[in-house]
């Protein structure tokens, strides 16, 4: 069985990783799709919690497709030393052919352990990036709803998302 590795905090799950993931589910048998920072919500940096973050994706796809997504948590371990070691105990066997990121500390990481990780081609990166997704929400602007799939705008709608975040950054990025 070919099983790729796609690694993201998705904070929040926008088309971008939509989009990226159902490129991988036509390359390989199943996608492990690891959820970074896995323990941590309501920052600035990382606003939704975990199951939020399951929640979006699951939203995203049908049954047929989430047979072949296999959605797992990983807490940092805030020791890079040790990342992938760590990330290994938490995922089932991969392909060690089929590691995916487009973030540069991950690609390092895998890379002291021989394993060279490929990039995923971006979809529209600038406007699509979590980082600007958040800040428009921030800012009450609803621009951010085009950038992710209309399950997950629904979604952030439903648990006041942009609330969330005026709120976190007002306290100063600290949690709520």
């Amino acid at each position: 069985m070919k099983r790729a590795l796609f690694i993201g905090r998705f904070q929040p799950f926008h088309h971008g990783h939509y989009y990226a993931i159902k490129k991988l589910m036509k390359k390989h048998d199943e996608v492990v799709v690891v959820i970074g920072s896995s323990e941590d919500g309501f920052t600035t940096e990382n606003p939704f919690t975990c199951g939020e973050r399951i929640e979006m994706m699951r939203l995203c796809f049908n049954k047929g497709d989430l047979a072949k997504v296999v959605i797992i948590p990983v807490p940092d371990v805030n020791d890079n030393r040790i990342w992938v070691d760590h990330l290994y105990m938490h995922i089932p066997p991969i392909d060690i052919e089929s590691v995916y990121s487009n973030n540069a500390l991950v690609k390092m990481l895998f890379s002291k352990h021989g394993i060279l990780v490929k990039a995923v081609d971006y979809y529209d990166r600038g406007p699509k990036e979590g980082t600007n997704i958040r800040k428009l929400m921030g800012e009450g602007n609803r621009e951010w709803v085009k950038h992710v799939p209309k399950e997950v705008a629904k979604y952030l709608d439903l648990i006041e998302a942009e609330q969330r975040i005026k709120k976190i950054v007002r306290m100063g990025g600290r949690h709520v």
